[in-house]
């Protein structure tokens, strides 16, 4: 018994050592998951006229283009938009573009 616990640690490093895809399958998983998916920024509206080339210092939104489609994010008020972000998974339009595929799928059977 005492023993088992032991060498559970080596076990589990070896289990990993010998599936390199598998873990780097998880981790990227994994990634999306908690972090989300990178967008690129494309949009956005000023808070204040701008004048002269100043830069905008202040936006009202920021609309991104990436893997989920063009999402609009509303930053803390006095931020700017970034160029890539990583916007997280929005659950409520997957499961609503999914439910409409299910149903159209059903329609035609």
């Amino acid at each position: 018994m005492v023993r088992r616990v032991l060498l559970a640690p080596f076990k589990a490093a070896r289990w990993m050592l010998v599936r390199p895809r598998l873990v780097l399958a998880a981790g990227v998983v994994g990634g999306v998951m908690y972090i989300g998916t990178p967008h690129l920024g494309w949009d956005y509206r000023c808070n204040h006229p701008t004048r002269g080339g100043q830069p905008c210092t202040s936006v009202s939104y920021c609309a991104y283009y990436g893997f989920q489609g063009r999402r609009i994010d509303h930053p803390p008020y006095g931020e700017s938009c970034a160029l890539v972000k990583f916007l997280p998974i929005d659950w409520e339009r997957l499961s609503a573009d999914t439910r409409e595929l299910v149903s159209e799928l059903m329609r035609k059977l």
